[in-house]
């Protein structure tokens, strides 16, 4: 592994003052909002002023629904409701029997409504669906299409640029947040959830979307990005053999439109040309989701996601969490294996949930870092705060 930078200092503030308070640090929080969406990720809108959810299809058994396929209609300005663009999504409910099951194991289960994870992506966790838990996935292309190399502006940038009443540079990471967070306003809308129990997940390019509309987004009570490397919560700083490294992220004939159109300049600082100094790495991100529950999972062998990375970025957030009082809330799951989001994963994120929903005794999900502790590189040397 190759640590290129010292990690910066989340504590730092623009002014050069350190964070002393909790009043500071709600400051400095703002602070890293900007920074990370003016640099690295693009900036987004607020919610758009209407939208509308139509259900396209319906099953049930014995009078039992258990999925729906939505079909979700943003209008950015209801002043002008000829420009609109849209989405689906679906919503599975766990059977009968399921949460019969589930109450008598805890007794605290579906009091005030049922948890909830968002998934980006297709895939249905049958794990969390079987142990009482609602899903609500979507496929986020549909807002910004992935392409190599030749990126398609999807309908959601094509919508906000033809209403001209703001500018925004947000790449396809940002836009599928955005996304992320219209299914929250809508699952905070259902009577059957939880509202205090709805978290996030997805897995590679969707890892980093679950990671970046978690860290906004404070109504997301856990986050559970997986796989999810340079851009989320892999470091720039600290890359393993074979990575994706920020050069590689932004090449042109690559995923550039991911991230901030400008965001390549700060790739030039690992190639030995520094142009402009990246003032934060991942662990500034993951901050932002402090003191809420941050748990990220690891394939041990998926080198191109930077799992060494990732056990850098997660010991350099470690200290935000000690000074917020949760300690316990900033976790790192690591499994053999490549580059999927498998049972085995599925298992240490409802561990992870039941707990810290539910209080139920966690199983052991802290796996041995990459590097074990006393071998690895000094990350940062700047102060701890109490």
């Amino acid at each position: 592994m190759r640590v290129y930078k010292e990690f910066a200092d989340p504590f730092r503030m623009n002014n050069g003052k350190r964070v002393k308070d909790l009043r500071d640090w709600d400051e400095r929080k703002e602070e890293i909002k900007k920074m990370i969406l003016e640099i690295e990720y693009g900036t987004m809108p607020d919610a758009p002023d209407d939208v509308n959810v139509e259900i396209i299809e319906s099953n049930e058994i014995e009078g039992h629904i258990f999925h729906e396929k939505l079909h979700f209609t943003f209008i950015p300005d209801k002043s002008r409701p000829d420009v609109s663009f849209g989405v689906d999504a679906q919503i599975r409910y766990p059977f009968p029997d399921c949460l019969e099951d589930r109450k008598e194991e805890i007794p605290a289960f579906g009091k005030g409504g049922l948890p909830c994870m968002i998934y980006v992506g297709g895939y249905c966790s049958l794990e969390l669906l079987d142990a009482g838990y609602i899903i609500i996935n979507f496929e986020n292309d549909q807002l910004d299409p992935m392409e190599m190399g030749n990126p398609i502006k999807g309908p959601a940038q094509k919508a906000y640029d033809a209403l001209e009443f703001g500018s925004y540079s947000w790449g396809s990471i940002s836009v599928w947040a955005w996304g992320a967070r219209r299914i929250l306003d809508f699952a905070l809308s259902k009577d059957q959830i939880n509202d205090d129990q709805i978290f996030i997940s997805g897995h590679s390019r969707n890892g980093k979307t679950a990671l970046l509309a978690g860290a906004l987004d404070e109504r997301f009570a856990l986050v559970c990005p997986a796989g999810s490397g340079c851009a989320g919560a892999g470091s720039y700083f600290a890359v393993g053999e074979g990575a994706e490294t920020l050069a590689s992220l932004t090449d042109k004939r690559r995923w550039w439109a991911w991230t901030h159109k400008e965001f390549s300049q700060y790739a030039y600082e690992f190639r030995g040309e520094s142009k402009k100094d990246l003032p934060f790495d991942q662990h500034f991100v993951m901050a932002l989701v402090a003191p809420r529950p941050i748990l990220r999972m690891e394939g041990n062998e998926d080198w191109w996601a930077n799992p060494e990375g990732t056990s850098c970025s997660f010991l350099a957030t470690q200290p935000v969490f000690d000074f917020l009082g949760t300690s316990d809330c900033n976790q790192l799951f690591i499994r053999s294996g490549g580059h999927q989001h498998n049972h085995e994963d599925m298992m240490a994120m409802l561990s992870f949930a039941n707990h810290y929903f539910f209080g139920v005794p966690q199983a052991r999900i802290f796996k041995d870092l990459m590097h074990p502790l006393h071998q690895m590189p000094d990350l940062f040397s700047w102060e701890r705060l109490e």
